[in-house]
């Protein structure tokens, strides 16, 4: 082909505007089946839930005996395998537990809370969201009226002291911030 001057037919023209769009149609497949396949992220809510189990909160579930009982945390969540379970109720009758599951959904890209109860119970849709944030604010205001409150005491966790701790520091900065910033005008 070297020097000669080859001009394409329209018909030519015309296959290869349509195969590039094909192609690009192929291509936004392909990225749309990666995503797809994305893990959600989980982490945040794997480590709330973490960080709660090992302090001194109560909970109300559902005992043995089918009679609320005051359950600490560490004994009703369980995480393992990006699902955490929250369980409100207890028993030996399996028909009579029940369990908060939230678990990513990569097909969705969502995170899911369902209620499972029974045994081998159909999961009942509780909630869903892409934001790890919402999960765990839904999730706070779903325990927060089941705490014992006579035997959770804000005093005695270790992380309400760090909460504490962390808040005054910056309340601290920001004061000596301003102070900074009131001496500077001043002069």
């Amino acid at each position: 082909m070297g020097n000669t001057k080859v001009e394409l037919s329209r018909g030519t023209q015309y296959l290869f505007r349509h195969m590039e769009k094909i192609e690009l149609q192929n291509e936004q497949a392909r990225q749309e089946k990666a995503l797809a396949k994305k893990e959600m992220d989980f982490a945040q809510v794997e480590r709330f839930f973490r960080q709660i189990k090992t302090q001194n909160i109560f909970i109300f579930t559902v005992g043995l005996n089918g009679k609320p009982e005051s359950t600490i945390l560490s004994k009703a969540i369980f995480s393992m395998n990006r699902v955490v379970k929250v369980y409100y109720s207890t028993s030996f009758d399996e028909s009579k537990s029940g369990y908060l599951r939230i678990l990513p959904d990569s097909a969705q890209q969502t995170i899911l809370v369902e209620r499972v109860h029974g045994y081998r119970g159909e999961p009942e849709f509780l909630y869903r969201s892409t934001d790890e944030c919402h999960i765990i604010r839904w999730m706070i205001k779903w325990m927060l009226p089941r705490f014992d409150w006579s035997k959770t005491k804000l005093v005695n966790l270790d992380l309400y002291r760090m909460f504490i701790d962390q808040r005054e520091r910056v309340l601290q900065k920001k004061l000596e911030e301003s102070f900074e910033n009131a001496e500077a005008h001043h002069k």
